[in-house]
C-alpha cells in the first residue's frame, strides 16, 4: 500500500526562527515528516481512455512500424537475391569465356593441321593425290530390309528427361 507523504511546512511563527538561505551559517537539515493515517491515503483516479486522435496516432505508428520492418525485410531479400544472381552470372560467364577460348583454340589447331597436310601434299615423294572425279568411290545403297514381325506392340514409355534444348 502506498502512502502519500507530505513534508511538514513550518508555520508563520516557526519561519522567523529558521535560518535564511542568504546567511553563511545556513545549512540544510532534513525536515521531519508527520505520520500519515490510513484514512488520509487517497486512491489515484483511474486513467481515462486516451483521446481519439491519440489512439489513431498510435495505430498509425504501429502500422508504419510493421510496414517499415516488412519493407526492410523485402529490401534485404531483394539485395541478397541480386548479389547471388550476380555471382552466379559471373561464374557462368567465366565458363562461357572458357568455352569460347577452347573453340578458338580448336579452330586454330584445325587450320594448322589443314596447312600441314597441304604442305605435305605439295612435297615431292608423298603418296597423297589430289581429288578427281575419277578417284572418288561411290557406294550403292543397301537393299531395303523388311522389319521383323513384332509379337505385340510395346507401349511407348514417356521420356524422363527432355530430348533437347
Amino acid at each position: 500500500m502506498s502512502a502519500a507523504l507530505k513534508p511538514s511546512v513550518p508555520s508563520k511563527r516557526n519561519r522567523s526562527r529558521l535560518p535564511s538561505a542568504n546567511s553563511a551559517s545556513a545549512q540544510r537539515q532534513p525536515v521531519p515528516l508527520r505520520s500519515v493515517n490510513s484514512t488520509a491515503v487517497r486512491r489515484l483516479p483511474s486513467p481515462d481512455a486516451p483521446p481519439r486522435w491519440l489512439r489513431s496516432l498510435i495505430r498509425v505508428q504501429q502500422a508504419s512500424l510493421i510496414a517499415t520492418f516488412t519493407l526492410a525485410g523485402a529490401v534485404l531479400l531483394v539485395y541478397g537475391w541480386t548479389v547471388y544472381a550476380q555471382q552466379l552470372w559471373g561464374k557462368e560467364y567465366q565458363k562461357l569465356e572458357q568455352l569460347r577460348r577452347s573453340e578458338r583454340q580448336m579452330t586454330t589447331n584445325g587450320e594448322i593441321l589443314k596447312n600441314k597436310i597441304a604442305d605435305q601434299a605439295g612435297r615431292p615423294g608423298t603418296t597423297l593425290v589430289p581429288q578427281t572425279p575419277d578417284s572418288l568411290i561411290f557406294l550403292k545403297p543397301a537393299p531395303a530390309r523388311n522389319p521383323p514381325p513384332a509379337a505385340s506392340p510395346a507401349p511407348q514409355a514417356s521420356p524422363i528427361a527432355p530430348l533437347g534444348y
